[in-house]
């Protein structure tokens, strides 16, 4: 299976990448986050010291490329956004929050 993660770099999106990249089922094809992070432009997985080749980024295009599914743990308006690009690309959409 094929996982994009919005809210990559946040604590619930670093539990999700890291759970994707050690399941041998699965595999983390984009990760998205706000316009103004810091992180924009690095890898998914250098928190844990791994080399993902996939680029954290806030283009919704190029995070969906690949996806057969986000997963979305954002504020109510980013899940309303990425829900409407999730729709377009015809990635299915879970959605997550810890509030």
């Amino acid at each position: 299976m094929k996982f994009a993660v919005a809210g990559a770099t946040g604590k619930m999106g670093k539990m999700l990448i890291e759970t994707i990249l050690r399941s041998p089922n699965a595999q983390l094809t984009g990760a998205l986050e706000h316009p103004a992070s810091p992180l924009l432009g690095t890898d998914a997985g250098a928190f844990l010291g791994q080399q993902t080749n996939v680029l954290i980024t806030d283009d919704l295009a190029k995070g969906l490329a690949g996806a057969e599914y986000l997963i979305d743990f954002t504020r109510p308006e980013g899940t309303l956004l990425h829900l409407a690009a999730a729709k377009q690309a015809g990635v299915k959409m879970i959605v997550g929050t810890t509030g």
